[in-house]
């Protein structure tokens, strides 16, 4: 080995005990790679060991967070994130761990996250530093990647030490992680991004994370990582556009689940069905109980590149209210990793899932079997005998993707006689259309007949125009609420 390859190694080894960026104190790191870091340092290891040791340390990070972070790579972005927060000095920084913190110098590193935002084009958040320092954080929005900031943040507000420290024992852990808390759930209130960054559903899900380990599970790492996802996400809902092409970029895959599952393998009176639409997949939840059948209807939608890396997303009935209420929804979304089991005929017959340290809200079950013999709950779904409980349908709304056509200017969804009934409206033309300005958001631009945009219809009567990619919606029902956005209906395409 060379010996500036060793040196690397020696170094990243020494970082990571002197930081405990993997472990709480050195002793804990001493144990795990059974070498005492304690009285010596990686430098008087072998050469092999170096390598083995590092290389096995990277092996299990990419364990712990499914291959989506990468050791080598993250202690490089904690080498330039260190030396970026040494050149802008700590007269811009806090400790959370004081309880005595300004907030005038809260709200400053507020506004240092806001002007990180790659959809944030002025500096006029940050226009109480000086020129010298504005050029470094612009160096660290336009060069620098996302995990980066992450650590600069960190280190911003006193949570991880730098990467030279040798002072890095993390005895509070768990502290550290709800001081994290607090202040990204504050940052978020006043954040310039939409109601489902706002209402901190993400946060939640760390907290359950969190709730399920045992204290000495909880790294430094996390709260990197936590963080990083933390912006990437508030990034990427922070307009509409950005959320448009935020969920634009992510892959949906449609594997066969059709039909009723079980949550216990041997099925009984609750039960599940999945069926099959556009864009995803409608997630009956039944359950059977002295002869009245309760029902509830979520959206589920699966992503990844196949079934091997499938994380699936569910909504509950009420979200979308919610969402146009802009109300808080952390309490009716899950996201969870699935593990999906086959027969020899390559069938789908088991889901497993997993909780995962994004938004999550428990939802499903620990795993869901395929029913084989369906006669039972084919019966039970046709029984008109037995009393029928949807729960949660004053909430229930239908999408109608009834896009028409598009011009330079305008978009056209054509109108059937129910959406003339609900939005009040004389038919004098055989057929009418909504009539929607380009210019009422720059994500208008980018739509084509293909994406998913339409008339939403509530349960309650409400009606919306919808865009579903950038979660963008107007109240259509009355001409006064269509007119504050230049909405109109016309019969005929201009």
């Amino acid at each position: 080995m060379k010996d500036s390859q060793r040196t690397k190694y020696a170094e990243m080894i020494n970082v990571i005990a002197n930081t405990c960026l993997l472990f709480c104190d050195r002793k804990s790191m001493s144990s795990h790679i059974d070498y005492d870091m304690e009285a010596n340092n990686a430098s008087s290891m072998k050469e092999f060991r170096q390598r083995s040791t590092f290389c096995e340390l990277s092996n299990e990070v990419s364990r712990w967070y499914d291959g989506d972070v990468d050791l080598s790579t993250l202690l490089v972005d904690y080498q330039e994130a260190s030396g970026i927060f040494s050149d802008f000095k700590r007269s811009y920084s806090i400790d959370l761990h004081n309880a005595d913190v300004a907030e005038a110098k809260r709200q400053q590193i507020f506004n240092v996250i806001n002007f990180l935002n790659p959809v944030v084009d002025t500096d006029s958040d940050i226009s109480f530093l000086n020129e010298e320092k504005k050029s470094i954080l612009y160096k660290i929005k336009e060069e620098k990647t996302t995990q980066c900031q992450a650590v600069f943040i960190l280190l911003m507000v006193g949570l991880i030490p730098s990467y030279s420290s040798k002072k890095g024992a993390a005895s509070h852990i768990i502290d550290d992680f709800h001081f994290l808390m607090d202040f990204l759930r504050k940052y978020g209130e006043q954040a310039p991004t939409t109601n489902l960054a706002k209402s901190s559903p993400i946060l939640s899900g760390f907290e359950t994370w969190v709730r399920k380990n045992e204290e000495s599970e909880i790294r430094r790492i996390d709260l990197i990582n936590m963080t990083r996802i933390y912006l990437e996400t508030t990034f990427g809902y922070s307009s509409a556009l950005s959320t448009f092409l935020f969920n634009r970029q992510i892959d949906r895959i449609y594997p066969d689940l059709e039909g009723f599952w079980s949550d216990n393998e041997i099925p009984g009176s609750h039960f599940w069905k999945f069926e099959q639409i556009a864009n995803g997949y409608h997630l009956y939840e039944y359950n059977l109980k002295n002869r009245i059948l309760e029902s509830t209807k979520y959206e589920c939608y699966i992503y990844g590149k196949s079934t091997d890396d499938a994380s699936f997303y569910v909504c509950h009935p009420s979200m979308m209210r919610k969402i146009v209420e802009h109300d808080n929804i952390d309490l009716f979304q899950e996201w969870v990793d699935g593990d999906v089991t086959k027969n020899k005929n390559g069938t789908i017959i088991k889901l497993s899932f997993h909780p995962t340290i994004r938004m999550s809200t428990p939802i499903l079950p620990k795993a869901l079997y395929r029913v084989e013999n369906t006669d039972f709950y084919d019966k039970t779904l046709d029984d008109n005998k037995l009393s029928k409980i949807n729960l949660f349908n004053e909430d229930g709304y239908s999408l109608f993707h009834n896009c028409y056509a598009i011009t330079i200017d305008y978009l056209y969804v054509i109108l059937d006689d129910k959406d003339i009934s609900r939005l009040n409206v004389n038919k004098k033309s055989p057929t009418l259309y909504l009539k929607i300005p380009k210019s009422l958001d720059p994500s208008l631009e980018l739509l084509t007949l293909d994406d998913e945009w339409g008339i939403c219809n509530f349960h309650n009567g409400d009606s919306y125009f919808l865009v579903v990619n950038s979660m963008l919606y107007f109240k259509i029902n009355t001409e006064e609420e269509r007119k504050q956005f230049g909405i109109e209906i016309v019969d005929r395409i201009e």
